[in-house]
């Protein structure tokens, strides 16, 4: 699990927060800060960056346009490393020490206090934010902030993730998306009656539409899709001599 080793913080900090310890790593405050408010380094090689905004400053800034430019500043190392292919160690956060919470008239709720903001517009641009490549984090008010930093430097921050899905997609080709097409005919049906006939969608359609062979197409079914293709009591498909692709109709009996 990676951790933080060396945490720096900007001087137009707070006291408060340029007085926490950040689990006691070294710190030192930055008296000439870029963009960001705290920059931590890691033991596996990361840079991060973090803006931190209260539900109302985050609105605020909105406002006067302070915001996108600021989180735009944060996001260049890492475009530019992107750009040259390279691995990817720049990662930027802004975290939110307050919550938005949506009022009976559409408009949020900041830090408890109703605002004239509309609540759709304020997720939008939180999406925005992270589109442009900057991860939003909220975390429990002040008090959290630290063990919020914290709790992202130990994350995970290899170049990809491996997901299992829990039922795992899988294309079963044209030769299923034929026979599925087919009214009553579901995945499994057309696994089993096309496995029974080696793969040969020709030799699949006698099974399903043939009331007299063993198939694993109940009679039922099969008297359905024969009234489907309007076959007469007589009337079978069969496959005729090995160079023919497609079943024909005959009349009358079985080749």
């Amino acid at each position: 699990m990676p951790q933080i080793v060396a945490v720096t913080v900007a001087n137009t900090e707070p006291d408060y927060f340029k007085n926490l310890s950040f689990g006691g790593v070294p710190k030192m405050i930055d008296h000439d800060p870029k963009a960001f408010d705290v920059l931590a380094l890691t033991d596996d090689g990361c840079t991060l960056m973090f803006e931190r905004k209260t539900a109302t400053d985050f609105l605020n800034s909105l406002k006067d346009e302070r915001l996108f430019p600021q989180l735009a500043r944060m996001t260049e190392p890492r475009n530019a490393q992107q750009a040259l292919g390279e691995s990817l160690t720049y990662w930027p956060y802004l975290i939110i020490t307050g919550s938005f919470l949506p009022g009976p008239d559409g408009k949020v709720t900041a830090d408890g206090r109703a605002t004239g903001w509309s609540f759709a517009s304020v997720m939008g641009t939180i999406l925005s934010i992270q589109e442009m490549g900057v991860f939003v984090v909220f975390c429990n008010g002040d008090m959290d902030y630290e063990s919020c930093i914290l709790r992202i430097g130990a994350r995970d921050r290899k170049p990809e993730t491996k997901i299992l899905a829990p039922r795992p997609a899988r294309n079963l080709g044209p030769k299923i998306d034929f026979l599925t097409g087919i009214p009553g005919i579901g995945i499994e049906h057309a696994q089993s009656v096309l496995q029974w006939a080696g793969d040969n969608v020709g030799h699949a359609l006698v099974g399903l539409t043939d009331p007299e062979i063993k198939s694993p197409i109940g009679l039922s079914l099969r008297r359905k899709f024969r009234n489907l293709l309007g076959l007469q009591e007589t009337e079978t498909l069969e496959i005729v001599g090995t160079e023919i692709e497609e079943p024909i109709m005959e009349g009358n009996g079985k080749s």
